[in-house]
């Protein structure tokens, strides 16, 4: 594996400015100095938020939250028992400065505790050397993909940048933070006390080689522990990783996808295969910025590539019509060797746009919303699909049933509020019935989970978290997955609004 090629394509674009001559930085400074751009976003979204709430979900925070029993309202299930993790970025502004994209923000762990009749909650950040280093500071220090800073420290390889800020997993007795670009940092599951960053190759022939490649934040995991996850580089570069259950690596292998439109958010696994699917994107490179770069291609395919599980390299390609997609539930195959799976297709990147957009007080930005589309990826090289009814984001399903064939398939959706999610659904996919509850446009809803790894559990329920923009409160929300539509059966009301993030997991104990 070539750990050059793929270090020098993840750090192509942020390190750019790292090769300013000092007599250069000098003058930019100077020139910047009564016109910081980042001030300037500060001062726009603390205006922008008197008038407009919905934008509180954006706001952040700059402290940890202390442990606390929360208000409940209903019946807490006696049988509900383990933890609810979630990340996100949380830390957006230091210093009256103020990150431009929702991607850019320091990570904070969430974790929900379900014990003796009763739901604590605290948040922690996580002690990356980022962001110990701005604490200590007391400002930002380094540019992030879209955020320049004018007098950036340089970033010497990814880890450097590390935000730790997307999802959560646990592994072996411990929580990994996940970043897009870089390691996983290891977090204690009971105090959230940060530990290290993982290295992937210690203990094997790699070493030291695999520390600072990508390791995404959308790892696969299958009913016996082994976990799958890809890294990819600016330069087109993959890599892809097979962990035991314990988290030790067990394979490593790249592939040249040849694809360099920026961004390859998630993947899928079947019994056999790999899939990893690369959206209509391109890079503007007369744009500064790594995420804002990224533009939509609508003459560009996506194209799949088939990759065996066991060595590692491409069987197939498969191309589909120009589109976008950040997730994705599930995959499967049938005995003849055809690929089923779902995505949550966007027609377009202008999601990407809203990111910024909230990130800078605006409101108006159009959103093109994704929709479920179920694909079939014949043996004989041709493809079938048809598209649910109704907006559908953030896919999740029976944990065991991971690349194998699903029934189920829990989203987020949309249905009065022009802003956020605001609804939460089930999904039949064999009859395509939904099951729909619709919290209501005052609500901005995250990501909701499973407790339990299939339908026969015991302890079946659907949960996540909710911001009552009015009363500035998030929730706990608790639902029997089988009965989506009856509303929660409880809810776990915080004193106060915790910032929006992006995934978790559950952890029964």
């Amino acid at each position: 594996m070539d750990r050059r090629q793929l270090l020098k394509g993840m750090l192509a674009a942020p390190i750019a400015h790292a090769t300013i001559s000092a007599p250069c930085l000098a003058a930019i400074q100077s020139s910047l100095s009564q016109v910081d751009p980042l001030k300037v976003n500060q001062q726009r979204f603390l205006a922008a938020l008197d008038t407009n709430p919905d934008l509180i979900g954006v706001l952040g925070t700059d402290s940890d939250f202390s442990p606390r029993q929360l208000k409940l309202e209903g019946q807490l299930p006696k049988d509900l028992k383990g933890f609810f993790y979630r990340n996100g970025p949380a830390r957006h502004q230091r210093a009256e400065q103020r990150y431009t994209h929702l991607f850019e923000g320091d990570g904070m762990i969430h974790q929900f505790q379900f014990a003796e009749g009763a739901v604590h909650h605290r948040g922690k950040f996580t002690q990356t050397s980022k962001f110990i280093a701005e604490e200590k500071a007391g400002r930002f220090l380094f540019s992030g993909p879209d955020s320049k800073l004018p007098n950036s420290l340089a970033i010497n390889n990814p880890d450097s940048i590390n935000t730790a800020n997307t999802n959560v997993l646990p592994v072996n007795g411990e929580l990994w933070a996940l970043w897009e670009a870089g390691s996983a940092t290891a977090i204690d599951g009971t105090t959230l006390k940060t530990k290290s960053l993982i290295n992937l190759g210690e203990g094997t022939q790699h070493q030291s080689s695999l520390k600072g490649l990508p390791f995404s934040a959308h790892p696969k995991v299958e009913a016996d522990g082994t976990i799958w996850n890809f890294g990819y580089a600016l330069s087109g570069h993959i890599v892809l990783y097979q962990l035991n259950g314990h988290g030790k690596l067990q394979n490593v292998g790249m592939v040249n996808s040849g694809f360099t439109g920026g961004m390859v958010h998630d993947f899928l696994i079947t019994e056999k295969h790999i899939l990893l699917v690369l959206p209509s994107l391109k890079r503007d490179r007369t744009i500064e910025g790594q995420f804002s770069s990224i533009q939509f291609a609508p003459e560009q395919a996506m194209e799949v590539l088939i990759i065996s599980k066991g060595t590692l390299k491409v069987v197939r390609k498969y191309s589909l019509d120009p589109g976008f997609v950040f997730h994705f539930g599930n995959a499967w195959e049938d005995k003849n060797g055809n690929i089923s799976f779902d995505a949550s297709l966007y027609p377009n990147g202008n999601v990407l746009n809203q990111m910024t957009a909230m990130m800078q007080g605006k409101s108006d930005i159009p959103v093109s919303p994704a929709k479920t589309v179920v694909f079939c990826l014949l043996r004989n090289g041709k493809v079938r699909s048809y598209t649910i009814d109704g907006i559908s984001e953030f896919p999740r399903i029976y944990s065991a049933l991971t690349g194998k064939k699903n029934r189920d398939l829990f989203t987020l959706s949309s249905i009065e509020s022009d802003v956020w999610s605001d609804s939460v659904r089930r999904i039949n996919l064999d009859n395509d019935s939904v099951d729909t509850f619709t919290y209501g446009k005052d609500y901005l809803v995250e990501e909701h989970v499973l407790t339990a790894p299939n339908e026969n559990a015991r302890n079946d329920y659907l949960i996540g978290t909710a911001l009552h923009i009015p009363t500035k409160r998030t929730c706990l929300n608790i639902f029997n997955a089988h009965n989506i539509s009856a509303g929660p059966i409880c809810r776990a009301w915080l004193p106060y609004a915790i910032p929006l993030g992006f995934h978790g997991n559950f952890l029964a104990r």
